[in-house]
């Protein structure tokens, strides 16, 4: 593949659990790119699959090496799932806010459209109901 010949996988490490849950971020980086903390290049150890995987920056004189973070990964999970809630929240509610804003839009338009195109009243003369029957029984 093209792409892992320009391109390297790094990760962008956080001292804190974040809202999907992870330690950490997964990024592509330019493959001559220099990196340095908070970013690493250091693959995930197969042995801590199946856990919640942390880099910590202090061990080995501070290169740092992946390690079990000991968080249960169904909190993880967990945690992950009620931070996309939040933000599937957040984005329900500015929709709804939009969509509140674009019904009064169409409602103002659409009062606009039928004042511009209310045909101009014009005054009839006024017929009396004699007049009407006289000319009515004039036909006969």
């Amino acid at each position: 593949m093209a792409e892992t010949d320009t391109y390297k996988q790094v990760f962008m490490t956080y001292p804190v659990q974040q809202q999907d849950g992870l330690f950490y971020t997964v990024y592509y980086i330019p493959q001559d790119a220099v990196v340095q903390y908070p970013m690493t290049d250091q693959p995930i150890p197969d042995e801590l699959k199946g856990t919640v995987p942390k880099y910590d920056w202090q061990i080995d004189g501070g290169v740092g090496k992946w390690v079990d973070s000991k968080v249960d990964p169904n909190t993880a999970e967990i945690s992950a799932l009620k931070g996309i809630g939040a933000i599937l929240g957040k984005q329900l509610a500015s929709a709804v806010a939009a969509a509140d804003q674009a019904n009064k839009a169409v409602a103002a338009l659409t009062l606009q459209v039928a004042q511009d195109i209310k045909p101009p009243v014009t005054p009839v003369a006024p017929t009396s109901t004699a007049t009407s029957a006289a000319s009515t029984s004039e036909n006969k």
